[in-house]
């Protein structure tokens, strides 16, 4: 997963539009969730909450954060704001 974030940072010498062209709906989400997780688990340290914790907690948040983050997905591709 982490790899494939890397390799589309690498790709980012292309405009913004035409990066989002080439990422399916899916490699999408999966983006923003990478970022949410990291998010939260710098968010989780600075709170001094153990790594277990912090995993188990992002672990369980996985199915609506995907489930929210396709929904997003999908009204701005219905509002063309992405294609």
């Amino acid at each position: 997963m982490f790899h494939e974030v890397e390799n589309h940072i690498t790709r980012s010498k292309m405009s913004n539009r035409e990066m989002v062209k080439e990422m399916t709906k899916e490699e999408v989400v999966d983006m923003m969730l990478f970022s949410i997780n990291a998010d939260n688990r710098e968010l989780c340290k600075k709170a001094g909450m153990s790594d277990e914790d912090t995993e188990s907690q992002i672990s369980q948040s996985q199915p609506s954060l995907q489930l929210i983050l396709g929904n997003m997905y999908d009204m701005l591709k219905e509002a063309n704001v992405i294609s």
